[in-house]
């Protein structure tokens, strides 16, 4: 055996996989098609469960947002939130990556990077990674942490189901910390647009240390046969143009200079094969309603690690064995991710009034934050978001009553 287990992509989830399995002695190979340090399309907003998880990865936090403001898709309702404690981590992806892989090559794991994996196939009991430059690697188990585009998966046969995404487009703008400070205050306050210009998605303003991310996405709803209703390109220009002649974005920012990308947003049905597991967007582990992806992305490639490590103890790399991984995540947060991919099609309907009563009951926005920011778990609190909404409405269809 070359490997006991081979991990494909060294992003979070596969860094966060290649580290646990190291450290409990496993031999791991992470192989990654990029040198690092290298970019990936990301806004770079992170619940702060993520740092209450993994507090290893504090040192490589680029700054704190401690507020947020929320405007409805005509801009006339703006909801602000300013809060004592932190609201989201902000990182850059090509160092916070970075920085996870050398954890990780820290703890002892062997990395192969500028090596992209061309093949994955059954061998016996056992599997190959073929590597583009011919090389064979036999290992017992693959961990596929290698994006919405996964060679693992589709080798695995586990791409089904009826996949659902996300298109972004995005750029990262360097800005002084002063200018930074005069138009997001010291609390970094992030700023988010429901449904704006017409999107069945929102648009983003992330204040970091040095450098603010402005960005748009749009959802694809479940039951439609295109990706994306819109030019994006042309959409985000017209976004950034608004933005500076509303002043909530300084001049020096250019749409012209902008990225590109896709997430999943729903969970593939199964996450594991024989000699296989699948992690983070390989999975299609993201937040269906915001886009976040890093928390379940270093958290199935803990749980993947788990049962890897256990896999490899009990020599049993069976599908059978490994469906343990699958109970893992659902109870972690897949319970999550999927009610609140039945809140999907959200995007495709009228908005204007939720931002309103969020505006005008300050509970139900403390919820919603909680739930959309992943403060609060979804599956446990949407009854008490249900409610809370209903009463809201209520509320607010009284006082229209008394204002005739």
């Amino acid at each position: 055996m070359d490997h006991d287990v081979v991990v494909v992509g060294a992003g979070p989830a596969g860094s966060t996989a290649a580290k646990y399995l190291s450290d409990n002695g496993v031999d791991t190979l992470l192989v990654d098609k990029e040198e690092f340090p290298r970019d990936k399309p990301c806004g770079g907003g992170l619940p702060t469960r993520v740092m209450q998880r993994y507090p290893y990865i504090n040192q490589f936090i680029d700054s704190i947002s401690y507020g947020s403001v929320t405007y409805s898709s005509s801009m006339r309702y703006r909801l602000v939130v300013v809060r004592d404690k932190p609201l989201l981590c902000m990182i850059k992806r090509k160092v916070f990556d970075h920085e996870l892989v050398k954890v990780a090559v820290e703890s002892g794991v062997n990395l192969a990077e500028g090596r992209s994996v061309i093949d994955v196939k059954k061998n016996n009991e056992n599997m190959l990674v073929v590597l583009d430059s011919g090389e064979e690697v036999k290992t017992r188990l693959v961990i596929g942490c290698d994006g919405v585009n996964s060679l693992v998966a589709d080798r695995m046969h586990l791409k089904t189901g009826d996949p659902r995404y996300c298109v972004c487009v995005y750029q990262e703008v360097p800005l002084d910390e002063a200018v930074i400070e005069q138009y997001f205050t010291d609390k970094r306050l992030t700023y988010i647009f429901i449904k704006i210009l017409g999107l069945t998605g929102y648009g983003w303003i992330f204040p970091k240390k040095n450098s603010v991310n402005v960005g748009i996405g749009e959802f694809e709803l479940s039951g439609t046969t295109s990706t994306t209703k819109h030019n994006l390109k042309h959409v985000y220009i017209r976004f950034v143009n608004l933005l500076k002649n509303e002043r909530i974005l300084p001049e020096e920012v250019s749409p012209e200079i902008c990225r590109g990308g896709v997430l999943p947003v729903f969970p593939l049905p199964k996450t594991y094969g024989d000699n296989t597991l699948l992690c983070g967007d390989a999975a299609g582990f993201i937040n269906p309603i915001t886009g976040e992806g890093i928390y379940y992305a270093m958290t199935s490639g803990r749980l993947a690690a788990e049962t890897a490590l256990e896999a490899v103890k009990n020599h049993d790399a069976s599908a059978v064995f490994l469906s343990r991984y699958q109970r893992r995540w659902m109870n972690e947060f897949g319970r999550d991710l999927i009610s609140l991919g039945r809140f999907n099609n959200q995007w495709g309907k009228k908005t204007e009034k939720i931002v309103r009563l969020l505006c005008r009951d300050r509970k139900l926005a403390r919820l919603t934050i909680g739930v959309t920011g992943g403060q609060l778990s979804f599956s446990k609190w949407k009854y008490a978001l249900m409610l809370r909404y209903l009463y809201a409405s209520i509320k607010d269809k009284l006082k229209k009553e008394e204002e005739k």
